[in-house]
């Protein structure tokens, strides 16, 4: 959540289950995070990531422009 102005951060306390912040900013999992970066670093195909992470490179491309743009937040794996 480092990523995340404070106004911003105040207002994800208030919301449950929130998936993006003002349209601004993507929720993205550790876990995607660091798949993504792979990616990003070129140590990982996209085709291969996308199917690890269940979802399509349309969803990954859209990941990779909000981490690329600074406009993220990270935040708990369901699993961990």
């Amino acid at each position: 959540m480092a990523n995340v102005p404070p106004s911003k951060l105040a207002n994800l306390h208030k919301m449950s289950g929130i998936k993006t912040v003002s349209g601004d900013y993507t929720e993205i999992t550790r876990t995607q995070y660091n798949a993504i970066k792979l990616v990003m670093e070129g140590k990982q195909g996209k085709t291969r990531t996308s199917r690890e992470l269940k979802h399509n490179n349309a969803w990954l491309d859209r990941r990779i422009r909000a981490i690329d743009e600074n406009k993220y937040y990270i935040t708990e794996d369901e699993n961990a």
